[in-house]
């Protein structure tokens, strides 16, 4: 019988401004990335290389990348700009590719990605969730995040293999389609956790309205 690692749900992960991520403690092992390294100019379509994950837990995960594909070229208002801690998308859009090699299979994946909030209130999740081909969609959910008082959303999606695997690909993201009026995504972060049983539920503690109410109460100080 494979040994679980067992992981602390964590209270700070990422030296990402937002991004808080809470790990589920039967994970095996996770990867996150939170600074970006590849973004295309404005006006311009293309794929590339996040490079490794930034931040791994557990000694099962012998290779990591994430991958962005612009589909959908976005405006000079778009892009990194002087932050590469947040890939924004005004208008434009975009698929990601997160890939693993571990050294033992897995049966379970969860793949989180983390977008920043704005004046309307908290962002909405990919048009495309995530999947890994051959996989089931067993839950999905969202939980707040907050640090040095920004806000944002962690939308996570549980999948489980068809088969176990050491080699797992998973994608999310923009659905472009004629007259496409933008994604209007922050992207803050993404985190890939592998496991050999079912995911521990996240602790979603805020639901969604209290958290659009945070925002609201925000914006409404003098």
């Amino acid at each position: 019988m494979k040994k679980i690692i067992q992981f602390a749900i964590l209270t700070s992960m990422s030296a990402q401004a937002a991004t808080v991520w809470k790990t589920a403690p039967n994970a095996l092992a996770s990867a996150s990335w939170d600074t970006w390294e590849y973004a295309t100019g404005p006006e311009q379509t293309g794929s590339g290389s996040q490079g490794s994950a930034q931040l791994a837990s557990g000694a099962i995960i012998t290779s990591s990348d994430l991958t962005t594909n612009v589909t959908d070229a976005y405006s000079f208002i778009g892009g990194l700009g002087s932050n590469p801690d947040t890939y924004y998308f005004h208008d434009g859009g975009a698929t990601w590719t997160g890939s693993l090699e571990l050294a033992e299979a897995a049966s379970y994946v969860r793949v989180s990605y983390s977008l920043l909030g704005g004046r309307g209130g908290p962002p909405s999740p990919y048009s495309v969730g995530p999947s890994v081909e051959g996989a089931t969609v067993i839950n999905a959910g969202s939980y707040g995040t907050s640090k040095d008082g920004i806000e944002g959303v962690v939308f996570f999606t549980d999948l489980q293999l068809g088969a176990s695997a050491t080699k797992i690909e998973a994608s999310f993201g923009d659905a472009i389609f004629p007259g496409f009026p933008g994604s209007f995504k922050s992207v803050d972060g993404v985190q890939i956790c592998v496991f050999n049983s079912e995911p521990v539920p996240e602790p979603t503690s805020t639901a969604l309205a209290l958290l659009g109410a945070l925002f609201v109460l925000r914006r409404k100080r003098p």
